[in-house]
């Protein structure tokens, strides 16, 4: 049956509704120009490049300009290493050369000393002091970091004092070893298969897995109010590939939990997955109407998406470039950019009614963040696929069949259409017109408030 009508269908107050809901067809493709026109076009920030973007001392005077050419392009590998550290916070933009000298000295005597902080305590009980290292490596292969430049006499006297201090520091943090307990018990079920088929992490008895465990139970041990939750060890992997050394890795990962450690919270990955839906209501109506039919309106397959930054759809190579992209928060709602394609669409409305309007922006919602959008333009992107699906199985097995089949410079693209989309939408949604000189009154239109 395409639809059937209520028997009192004569009663205005019953409407005749579709059964199940039919696509609409009419929908407009992701077309048009985006912020960025062709993606393709756009080649990976070049070590040429990056090293113009420093001054004399050291220091990188444009972020905007350095997060833009990451947005655009992604990061040429041979110099991943270095411009991960100011993507992620690891050094300030406005850093010198000196300066960050100093800064990697505290960094690796304050991360070990957190370290021997945690083992410490576990050793003092004898029901905890088997978890200060893992039964599946030997401690033979137990790894050991040092600085990777010499110490002028100087610098290794401001070792000497980053090494008290960071004792000092670590003294003063408490370590509630019975949750840490538990949190290691997760954490040696999820390193051993962390990223396995690369070499970094493969064979048996890497120490990198040594490094990876130590990171994690580090970051949980004084951390308890987020702990340790499964996917932080897929994160914690791509940072140590990348930046190899685990020092480093841990103080990247950190920062970047600092700003989204809610993601790794169930009320926080919620909030997030019920924008996604909000978004595709704003964007794709219809979509949403028949996923909700299929009973997977709440959207919950994004999640891996949003958790890992779609690490599992894209190979290794890709998905770093997909992971730095995201990070770079060039395209955000709150961004220049979006002002500017607001502005554009301002100016465009105006001209349309002759200068005799005037427009009044809806509120956008600025949590709508470029991954949302890539989302959106995933779900779009495959919405005839998606509405073949009879019910949730179909739903999922749809999605899971995109895994390695996406391209991603054309995704992303699509996203960026989607993101000017809704910038525009969000000009023209709600307007009034001003009174007109012959003296008729103002009229409004609004989208309704739900």
């Amino acid at each position: 049956m395409d639809g059937f009508s209520r028997c009192s269908s004569q009663d205005p107050e019953f409407e005749v509704i579709d059964f199940p809901p039919r696509p609409n067809t009419d929908i407009a493709p992701i077309t048009g120009q985006g912020p960025c026109t062709s993606r393709r076009k756009f080649k990976p920030l070049s070590k040429r490049d990056f090293d113009k973007l420093f001054d004399e001392d050291g220091r990188i005077n444009d972020e905007h300009l350095f997060r833009k050419l990451v947005f655009e392009g992604g990061i040429d590998p041979s110099i991943r290493n270095d411009a991960w550290k100011f993507l992620f916070g690891f050094y300030p933009f406005n850093s010198t050369f000196r300066e960050r000298e100093v800064l990697l000295i505290d960094y690796h005597s304050r991360y070990h000393a957190l370290k021997s902080r945690w083992k410490e305590e576990l050793s003092k009980d004898t029901d905890t002091a088997t978890l200060t290292r893992a039964t599946y490596l030997s401690k033979e292969n137990e790894p050991k970091e040092v600085l990777t430049f010499d110490l002028t006499s100087e610098l290794q006297m401001q070792k000497v004092a980053a090494d008290i201090q960071a004792k000092v520091y670590a003294g003063r943090q408490s370590v509630d070893t019975q949750r840490l307990k538990k949190a290691i018990r997760i954490i040696d079920k999820d390193v051993p298969r962390t990223d396995r088929q690369l070499p970094f992490f493969g064979g048996e008895d890497n120490p990198n897995l040594y490094r990876l465990r130590d990171i994690l139970i580090t970051y949980s041990a004084f951390h308890f109010d987020v702990g340790y939750a499964q996917g932080m060890n897929d994160v914690v992997g791509r940072f140590m590939v990348v930046l190899q050394s685990h020092v480093e890795a841990y103080w990247c990962f950190m920062k970047f939990m600092e700003k989204i450690y809610t993601d790794f919270m169930e009320e926080g990955m919620l909030r997030k997955i019920n924008l996604v839906r909000d978004l595709l209501q704003e964007l794709d109506p219809d979509l949403l109407k028949y996923l909700e039919h299929c009973e997977v309106g709440d959207l919950v397959f994004c999640h891996r998406w949003l958790l890992l930054g779609f690490k599992r759809e894209f190979t290794h190579t890709e998905s770093l470039k997909c992971f730095e992209i995201l990070s770079s928060h060039h395209l955000e709602l709150s961004s220049m950019v979006a002002e500017r394609i607001r502005w554009q669409q301002r100016t465009k409305d105006f001209e349309k009614h002759g200068g005799k309007c005037r427009l009044v922006d809806t509120e956008i919602q600025k949590d709508y963040t470029f991954e949302l959008f890539m989302c959106i333009a995933l779900l779009v992107e495959h919405r005839s696929a998606l509405f073949k699906c009879e019910d949730t199985t179909a739903v999922f097995q749809a999605v899971n069949s995109l895994t390695m089949k996406i391209d991603l410079d054309s995704i992303l693209g699509k996203a960026e259409m989607l993101f000017s989309r809704y910038c525009s939408k969000s000009v023209i949604d709600d307007f009034q017109l001003i009174e007109m000189e012959s003296g008729q009154k103002a009229m409004r239109y609004s989208k309704p408030k739900s």
